[in-house]
This record gives structure tokens, sequence and C-alpha cells, in this order.
């Protein structure tokens, strides 16, 4: 039996729900395409999301966090506490954020929450991942758990940083610049009472850390913390001692954490700024939404905020397009480009503002 849909997304990320809640609002029959995963994560990287994304997610029928999350897994963030271009701390409160200081989340919950929340609202979920995708006329796929055929008429890439979809029918990733993210997560103590997202520039790179909202097994506050810099030079860090003994002595925190405190970590993970070559044309009904089409410098905090934005647009280009009977998404790409060059430039200017390791080679590769 041959399997229909309008528009088929590869990915179940906040982008891809965002745009199949948008498609089924107006009447589209969207399935979701996801490899079945047997156990949610315990930790997931993008912990942050800023105030300006509650109106995204209004715009798909979310009001408010607490229909997505108990109050353990998501609180306020407070501001940014920044060792930036001196060692001393400048603090900057929510309060002069007209759209306030966003939140930190349990992303991991978040995104099972989101899922559940798109399915609940009739968006068809298949177990599955795309082997093959050719178009003529319509999109024909292949699905790993499928013998049949599965079609439609319009295809996106959720897929995240990979691009699989993108990269299967020939796309290509370009990056911009190189840089690498180690990442882990920390049973801290009652005494952490800090919820602003604290920053640091060092020699090689910079560190992030935050309060995450949920507790350990014992009750104790969660703390993320990443550091970036080059590929090359992360291998330092390829040990859990060294990656203490880095971030230690780093003063990117008023305490320091040993081995034990580990609860997951350190992950090494791409963290450059990449975009797909072609995000849509003139030719083939074909979409790339949130990482998959743009992933941003992680320094903008903007990850969240664009992969709901990114999946927004791309559900009304689609229905634009339906309405329209065309296949042609002239202004999709073209607003895409606008994010990165809105994103590089700001990025610049915060780059270049930290003028004391000017000789270093990993500062030197962000201007």
């Amino acid at each position: 039996m041959n399997l229909y849909f309008d528009c088929v997304i590869a990915g179940t990320g906040p982008a891809a729900c965002a745009c199949a809640l948008v498609l089924k609002k107006a009447g589209v029959n969207v399935a979701l395409v996801a490899k079945k995963s047997n156990k949610q994560p315990a930790f997931s990287v993008g912990e942050s999301l800023p105030g300006a994304a509650l109106p995204l997610l209004n715009r798909i029928g979310i009001t408010d966090l607490s229909e997505l999350l108990t109050k353990e897994q998501f609180s306020r963030c407070t501001g940014n506490a920044s060792a930036w271009g001196s060692e001393q701390w400048h603090k900057t409160d929510a309060i002069q954020n007209p759209q306030g200081g966003g939140w930190h989340i349990d992303r991991a919950a978040f995104n099972h929450a989101l899922l559940k929340f798109t399915v609940s609202q009739g968006v068809t979920l298949l177990c599955s991942q795309v082997l093959s995708a050719e178009y003529k006329s319509c999109w024909h796929v292949m699905l790993t758990e499928q013998t049949d055929v599965l079609r439609c008429d319009y295809l996106i890439d959720g897929t995240g940083r990979a691009s699989s979809l993108g990269k299967l029918i020939g796309r290509k990733k370009i990056h911009l610049d190189k840089q690498m993210a180690i990442v882990a997560w920390f049973e801290s103590s009652d005494d952490d009472q800090e919820k602003m997202t604290r920053i640091k520039a060092v020699r090689d790179g910079w560190w992030y850390s935050a309060r995450l909202p949920n507790k350990s097994a014992k009750g104790l506050p969660i703390r993320v913390v990443a550091k970036f810099m080059l590929p090359d030079q992360s291998k330092a860090l390829n040990t859990p001692q060294a990656y203490l003994r880095q971030l230690n002595n780093s003063g990117l925190l008023p305490v320091e954490f040993n081995v034990s405190q580990i609860l997951s970590g350190p992950y090494f993970t791409d963290a450059s700024v990449s975009k797909l070559d072609e995000c849509s044309n003139n030719t083939l009904p074909f979409l790339a939404i949130g990482d998959a089409a743009l992933s941003l410098d992680p320094l903008s905090s903007q990850g969240m905020f664009f992969a709901l934005y990114s999946g927004i647009k791309a559900g009304e280009q689609i229905i634009e397009a339906k309405a329209n009977q065309t296949n042609q998404f002239a202004n999709y790409d073209k607003d895409i480009n606008a994010v990165l060059n809105a994103n590089q430039k700001a990025r610049k200017h915060y780059y270049v503002s930290e003028h004391r390791f000017a000789e270093s080679e990993y500062w030197q590769s962000r201007v």
C-alpha cells in the first residue's frame, strides 16, 4: 500500500514540530519521520530559550511554557554575567531586555513534550528513517521500516546539523568557520543559586555555564558547562581530568568541581557556523529548517529561536505555494540569508570587542 502526504518532514525537533503544527492548522496532511528512540536522553544541549521565542510558541498553539513543562523543568534566566574584554565581571539584568531574559529549560523534556503535543494535534509520526528520495512529479520516498513507497508533494529537512535529508538529495553543507563545543553536566550544590548565564573569554576560546531548572537524583542543582574552541586544540580536553583542570582554572565559576560531580560528558560536538548551500530552490519542492538549514554561533543563544522561526516560516511558505499551485519558494532562502547576515554582523561585533587575545589563533579565526 502506498502512503501519501501533502508534506513529509524528516526530524522531530523544535523546527520540525513548529513546521508541522503550522501546516496541520492550515489543513495540510503532514507527517514527521524520525528513528524511534526507546529512551529519552537525560540531557540535551540547547537549554536557552529567549523571551522573543514566546510569540513563536503562541503561533503554534502554545500560550505558556507550563503547557509543555512542569515547574521543575523550566526557570527564568535573570540575565547574563560576562567576563569579556577584561577580567571584570559585567552583569546585564534581564529587566533591560524588553522581551525578558527568557528561560533555562530541560531541553530533553522540552523536545519530548513538544513532539507529544504535535502528535496530539493530529500530525502523523512515522518511526523510521529516509533511505532515498527522488522527485518524479511528486516525491517518492523510501523508508527503512516500509517496503512501499511514501509519496508527498513537499519534502522538508529538519534533521539538525547533519542535514541528512538535504545531503541525500545532493545538497552540500557549507562551513563558514571551525569551532568545537566540549559540554558536560555537573551535579552542583544547594549553595548554587546563580540564575544568570555566565560567559568568560579565555586565550583559546570561551566558557559558558548555566544552572538548569531540573535536579539530580540527589535533589541537587544541575549545571551545564561548555568550552568553545578550535577543533584541533580541543584534543587537549579529551579526559574528564583535563577538562576539570581547565574549568577550575578558568575563573568561570566561584566554585570548583571534581570528577565525582560529573553527571554526563564531557562530549565533543560541532559548534561551527554552517549553512546548506540551498535551503530551497525553484526546481524542487524542498525546504531545510532549523540547524539543517543554518547553524548559528552558540554565542548568540539564538538556536532555539531560529529553529521555531524557520519551521514556522517554512510552513507558511508551503501554505502559500499550495494556494498558488506552485513549487517555488522565492523568499525562503532570502529570509535565511538575512538571518545569517544579521547574526554574522552581531557575532563579529562581540568577538572583536575581546581584544586581550588578539594574537591567539582562536580569536584571529573569529574575525
